[in-house]
């Protein structure tokens, strides 16, 4: 018995001075293999809340990244201020090109007292190494974080909010937002609010007083990041469960390797206004204003070799990597 009770007391003082590293409330911070973040990647992939932050060059983001990451580079004279603003409850993957420089934004992050921030041994070079793959796609990605219960104003008025994010890189603008409901609701919504790369954003729904049967409420919101559809069902004036549908937008770039054409395939109906093929060293080598999606893009008289294919729609650009070869 005696021993059962010494036990306890020591189960009891490694929990007080934080031994136990599975009860203690301290922040996280590892270091981990690219096969350990290649599952935490998988693990995450609809989780709002985690970001792959790339603190490379933008020149080095945009030849090649980890699908999703978002680019603040460690060499910018405001590095220090961008990590200021990153919402700090969030996950972070962090990496760079080695390791070398993830390393001294690693400390920084640590400092800031960010939750929870993992760091790639190796960075994205390792990455490449074990055959894990990369992109030069870059948009931005709309996603649902968390919405509140009605809170209940002195007035009467029901109020949910609502906050969304951007979980990748390049600027999030909307396009339209609506909101449809059988009762009279007002919201605050911001159509020219911005987001960048991991930021994100709170909006309001005001329900007028006095509903109590079953109800819904709708939010679509269209934005150059994908379509999100917002569905609340209320019983009895309570939240009982929020319904997201996601629809991405997406350009495909066929074949590829390519010989004599190159096209593109616009599922998402978005207006093409300009089309750049760019090579290897940068050079732009073809320009287009009077793009065609049926007609494609005459390849016949480039080299072999690697090329980039930039597209310019009226919401943003998109930037796809394909191989010539005749």
């Amino acid at each position: 018995m005696k021993t059962i009770i010494k036990q306890r007391l020591l189960f009891v003082s490694l929990i007080c001075i934080g031994l136990i590293s599975n009860i203690s409330a301290e922040n996280i911070y590892k270091q981990l293999t690219v096969e350990k973040c290649d599952s935490l990647i998988n693990a995450n992939v609809t989780n709002p809340n985690f970001i792959i932050l790339d603190v490379r060059t933008y020149g080095e983001w945009i030849s090649g990244h980890i699908e999703g990451s978002v680019n603040r580079s460690t060499g910018d004279s405001d590095f220090q201020q961008q990590l200021e603003v990153l919402p700090r409850h969030k996950i972070f993957l962090l990496h760079c090109q080695s390791g070398g420089r993830s390393a001294g934004a690693f400390i920084k992050m640590k400092n800031l007292k960010f939750a929870e921030v993992y760091e790639m041994q190796g960075g994205i070079g390792s990455w490449k190494s074990k055959g894990y793959p990369t992109t030069t796609n870059h948009k931005p990605k709309l996603m649902l974080v968390s919405h509140t219960d009605s809170l209940k104003s002195t007035t009467g008025t029901d109020t949910i909010n609502i906050t969304i994010t951007n979980r990748a890189n390049d600027i999030l603008a909307f396009s339209s937002v609506t909101f449809s409901d059988f009762h009279v609701i007002t919201n605050n919504f911001d159509n020219l609010k911005t987001l960048a790369g991991a930021e994100d954003y709170t909006f309001s729904i005001y329900h007028t007083p006095g509903y109590s049967e079953d109800d819904s409420t709708r939010v679509f919101i269209e934005s150059n990041g994908g379509e999100l559809e917002i569905n609340t069902v209320f019983k009895d004036g309570i939240i009982q469960n929020i319904d997201s549908e996601f629809q991405e937008y997406e350009l495909v770039v066929y074949p590829n390797p390519a010989k004599n054409s190159l096209f593109i395939k616009n599922s998402s109906l978005l207006n093409i206004e300009e089309v750049s093929l760019v090579n290897i060293n940068g050079q732009v080598v073809l320009h287009n204003n009077d793009f065609s999606i049926y007609n494609g893009i005459d390849i016949s008289e480039l080299k072999n070799g690697i090329y980039f294919v930039r597209v310019k729609t009226e919401e943003q650009m998109f930037t796809n990597k394909f191989v010539v070869k005749k």
